[in-house]
């Protein structure tokens, strides 16, 4: 009869003690959850309160623009703003234009920072790390401060002297050859992996490359694969998260470049610039909006805003499941 009597007294502390840490295991997990919720509900507000809220005022009417009682919800829906901001961009050919700044050098700049990334992930040669800190210091370096440089180089292009021997023999009028105003701007430093942004993308990829494993592609050297065929045979296959993050990174920084497009093509009309002229355009001389009232243009300009993003962000909702797996495997944070 002791001995029971003993058995469930201590049963009876070792329960009083498991009940109390459990519940302050769940109480610990609680609280952490609801910090982790109330941050990402903070973080989440703040980025997409800008879109909401442009949104809410591009299906608005102008007589709702004046009511101050609406915050979010108008009393009267409207797409009349869209089309309005489709003809006022001149959507179809502004859309043209920017599809061709930013696509192709994007497709060319994906490949070519994975031949890079590649290289430095793998291979062993004489100065790597040395480059390898001058792809790094392209990430620090504002593309701003070699504007001037790089302008000067496409308009007086002449690359080991090809343009001045052609010219000296009379194939050509003059010793170099003429590439701004064109394509080839963006086409060449995306081709050679020093375009917009190149050394971020080169940096993914290395990490990415870095973490896979390497008997995959010593099983493939023993197959009688080279470099190369082991790249696009093994590598390429397995790299596609690493290949959408960059796709969606490039595309965007292209899309939005509304600094090195006017300068190399001041006359191609891409959306970044003809959305930052968008009030001067509806409001200049002779503009079909020149006699409104401002804040009557806000749900046009609004609407011009959402046309301008759609492009991108659907592009986003469709690659998104690869993004978000390529972050957590390329090391971009951590």
């Amino acid at each position: 009869m002791q001995l029971i009597k003993a058995f469930k007294h201590q049963f009876g502390k070792n329960r009083k003690k498991a009940d109390k840490r459990m519940w302050g295991y769940v109480l610990t997990r609680f609280i952490t959850s609801l910090a982790i919720a109330l941050i990402l509900i903070g973080l989440s507000y703040i980025i997409l309160y800008p879109l909401i809220y442009s949104f809410s005022q591009a299906i608005r009417t102008q007589q709702d623009m004046y009511d101050t009682t609406i915050i979010y919800i108008p009393k009267h829906f409207t797409l009349e703003n869209f089309k309005s901001a489709w003809q006022v961009l001149d959507f179809s050919t502004s859309l043209k234009n920017t599809f061709n700044v930013s696509f192709w050098p994007t497709i060319l700049q994906v490949c070519s920072c994975a031949l890079a990334g590649y290289g430095f992930a793998r291979f062993k040669f004489r100065g790597k790390g040395v480059l390898f800190f001058l792809v790094l210091l392209t990430i620090i370096v504002p593309p701003s401060t070699i504007m001037t440089a790089l302008y000067t180089n496409f308009r007086q292009f002449d690359p080991l002297y090809m343009a001045t021997a052609m010219h000296a023999v009379g194939w050509i009028s003059e010793p170099y050859f003429e590439l701004t105003d064109s394509l080839w701007c963006f086409i060449l430093p995306a081709l050679f992996a020093s375009g917009l942004k190149s050394g971020l993308f080169i940096f993914v990829y290395r990490q990415f490359f870095s973490g896979f494993p390497k008997e995959l592609e010593e099983a493939a050297y023993i197959d009688g694969c080279g470099a190369m065929r082991t790249f696009l045979r093994i590598l390429v296959p397995n790299a596609i998260p690493a290949f959408t993050t960059v796709f969606l990174f490039c595309i965007v920084w292209y899309w939005n470049d509304y600094y090195t497009v006017p300068m190399f093509l001041p006359n191609v009309d891409t959306l970044p610039s003809v959305l930052s002229n968008m009030h001067g355009i509806m409001t200049g001389y002779g503009g079909a909006y020149s006699s409104q009232d401002p804040i009557s243009l806000y749900p046009i300009l609004r609407s011009g805003i959402i046309l301008y993003i759609a492009p991108l962000l659907i592009t986003f909702i469709i690659l998104q499941k690869k993004f978000t797996e390529s972050i957590a495997r390329s090391g971009i944070v951590g």
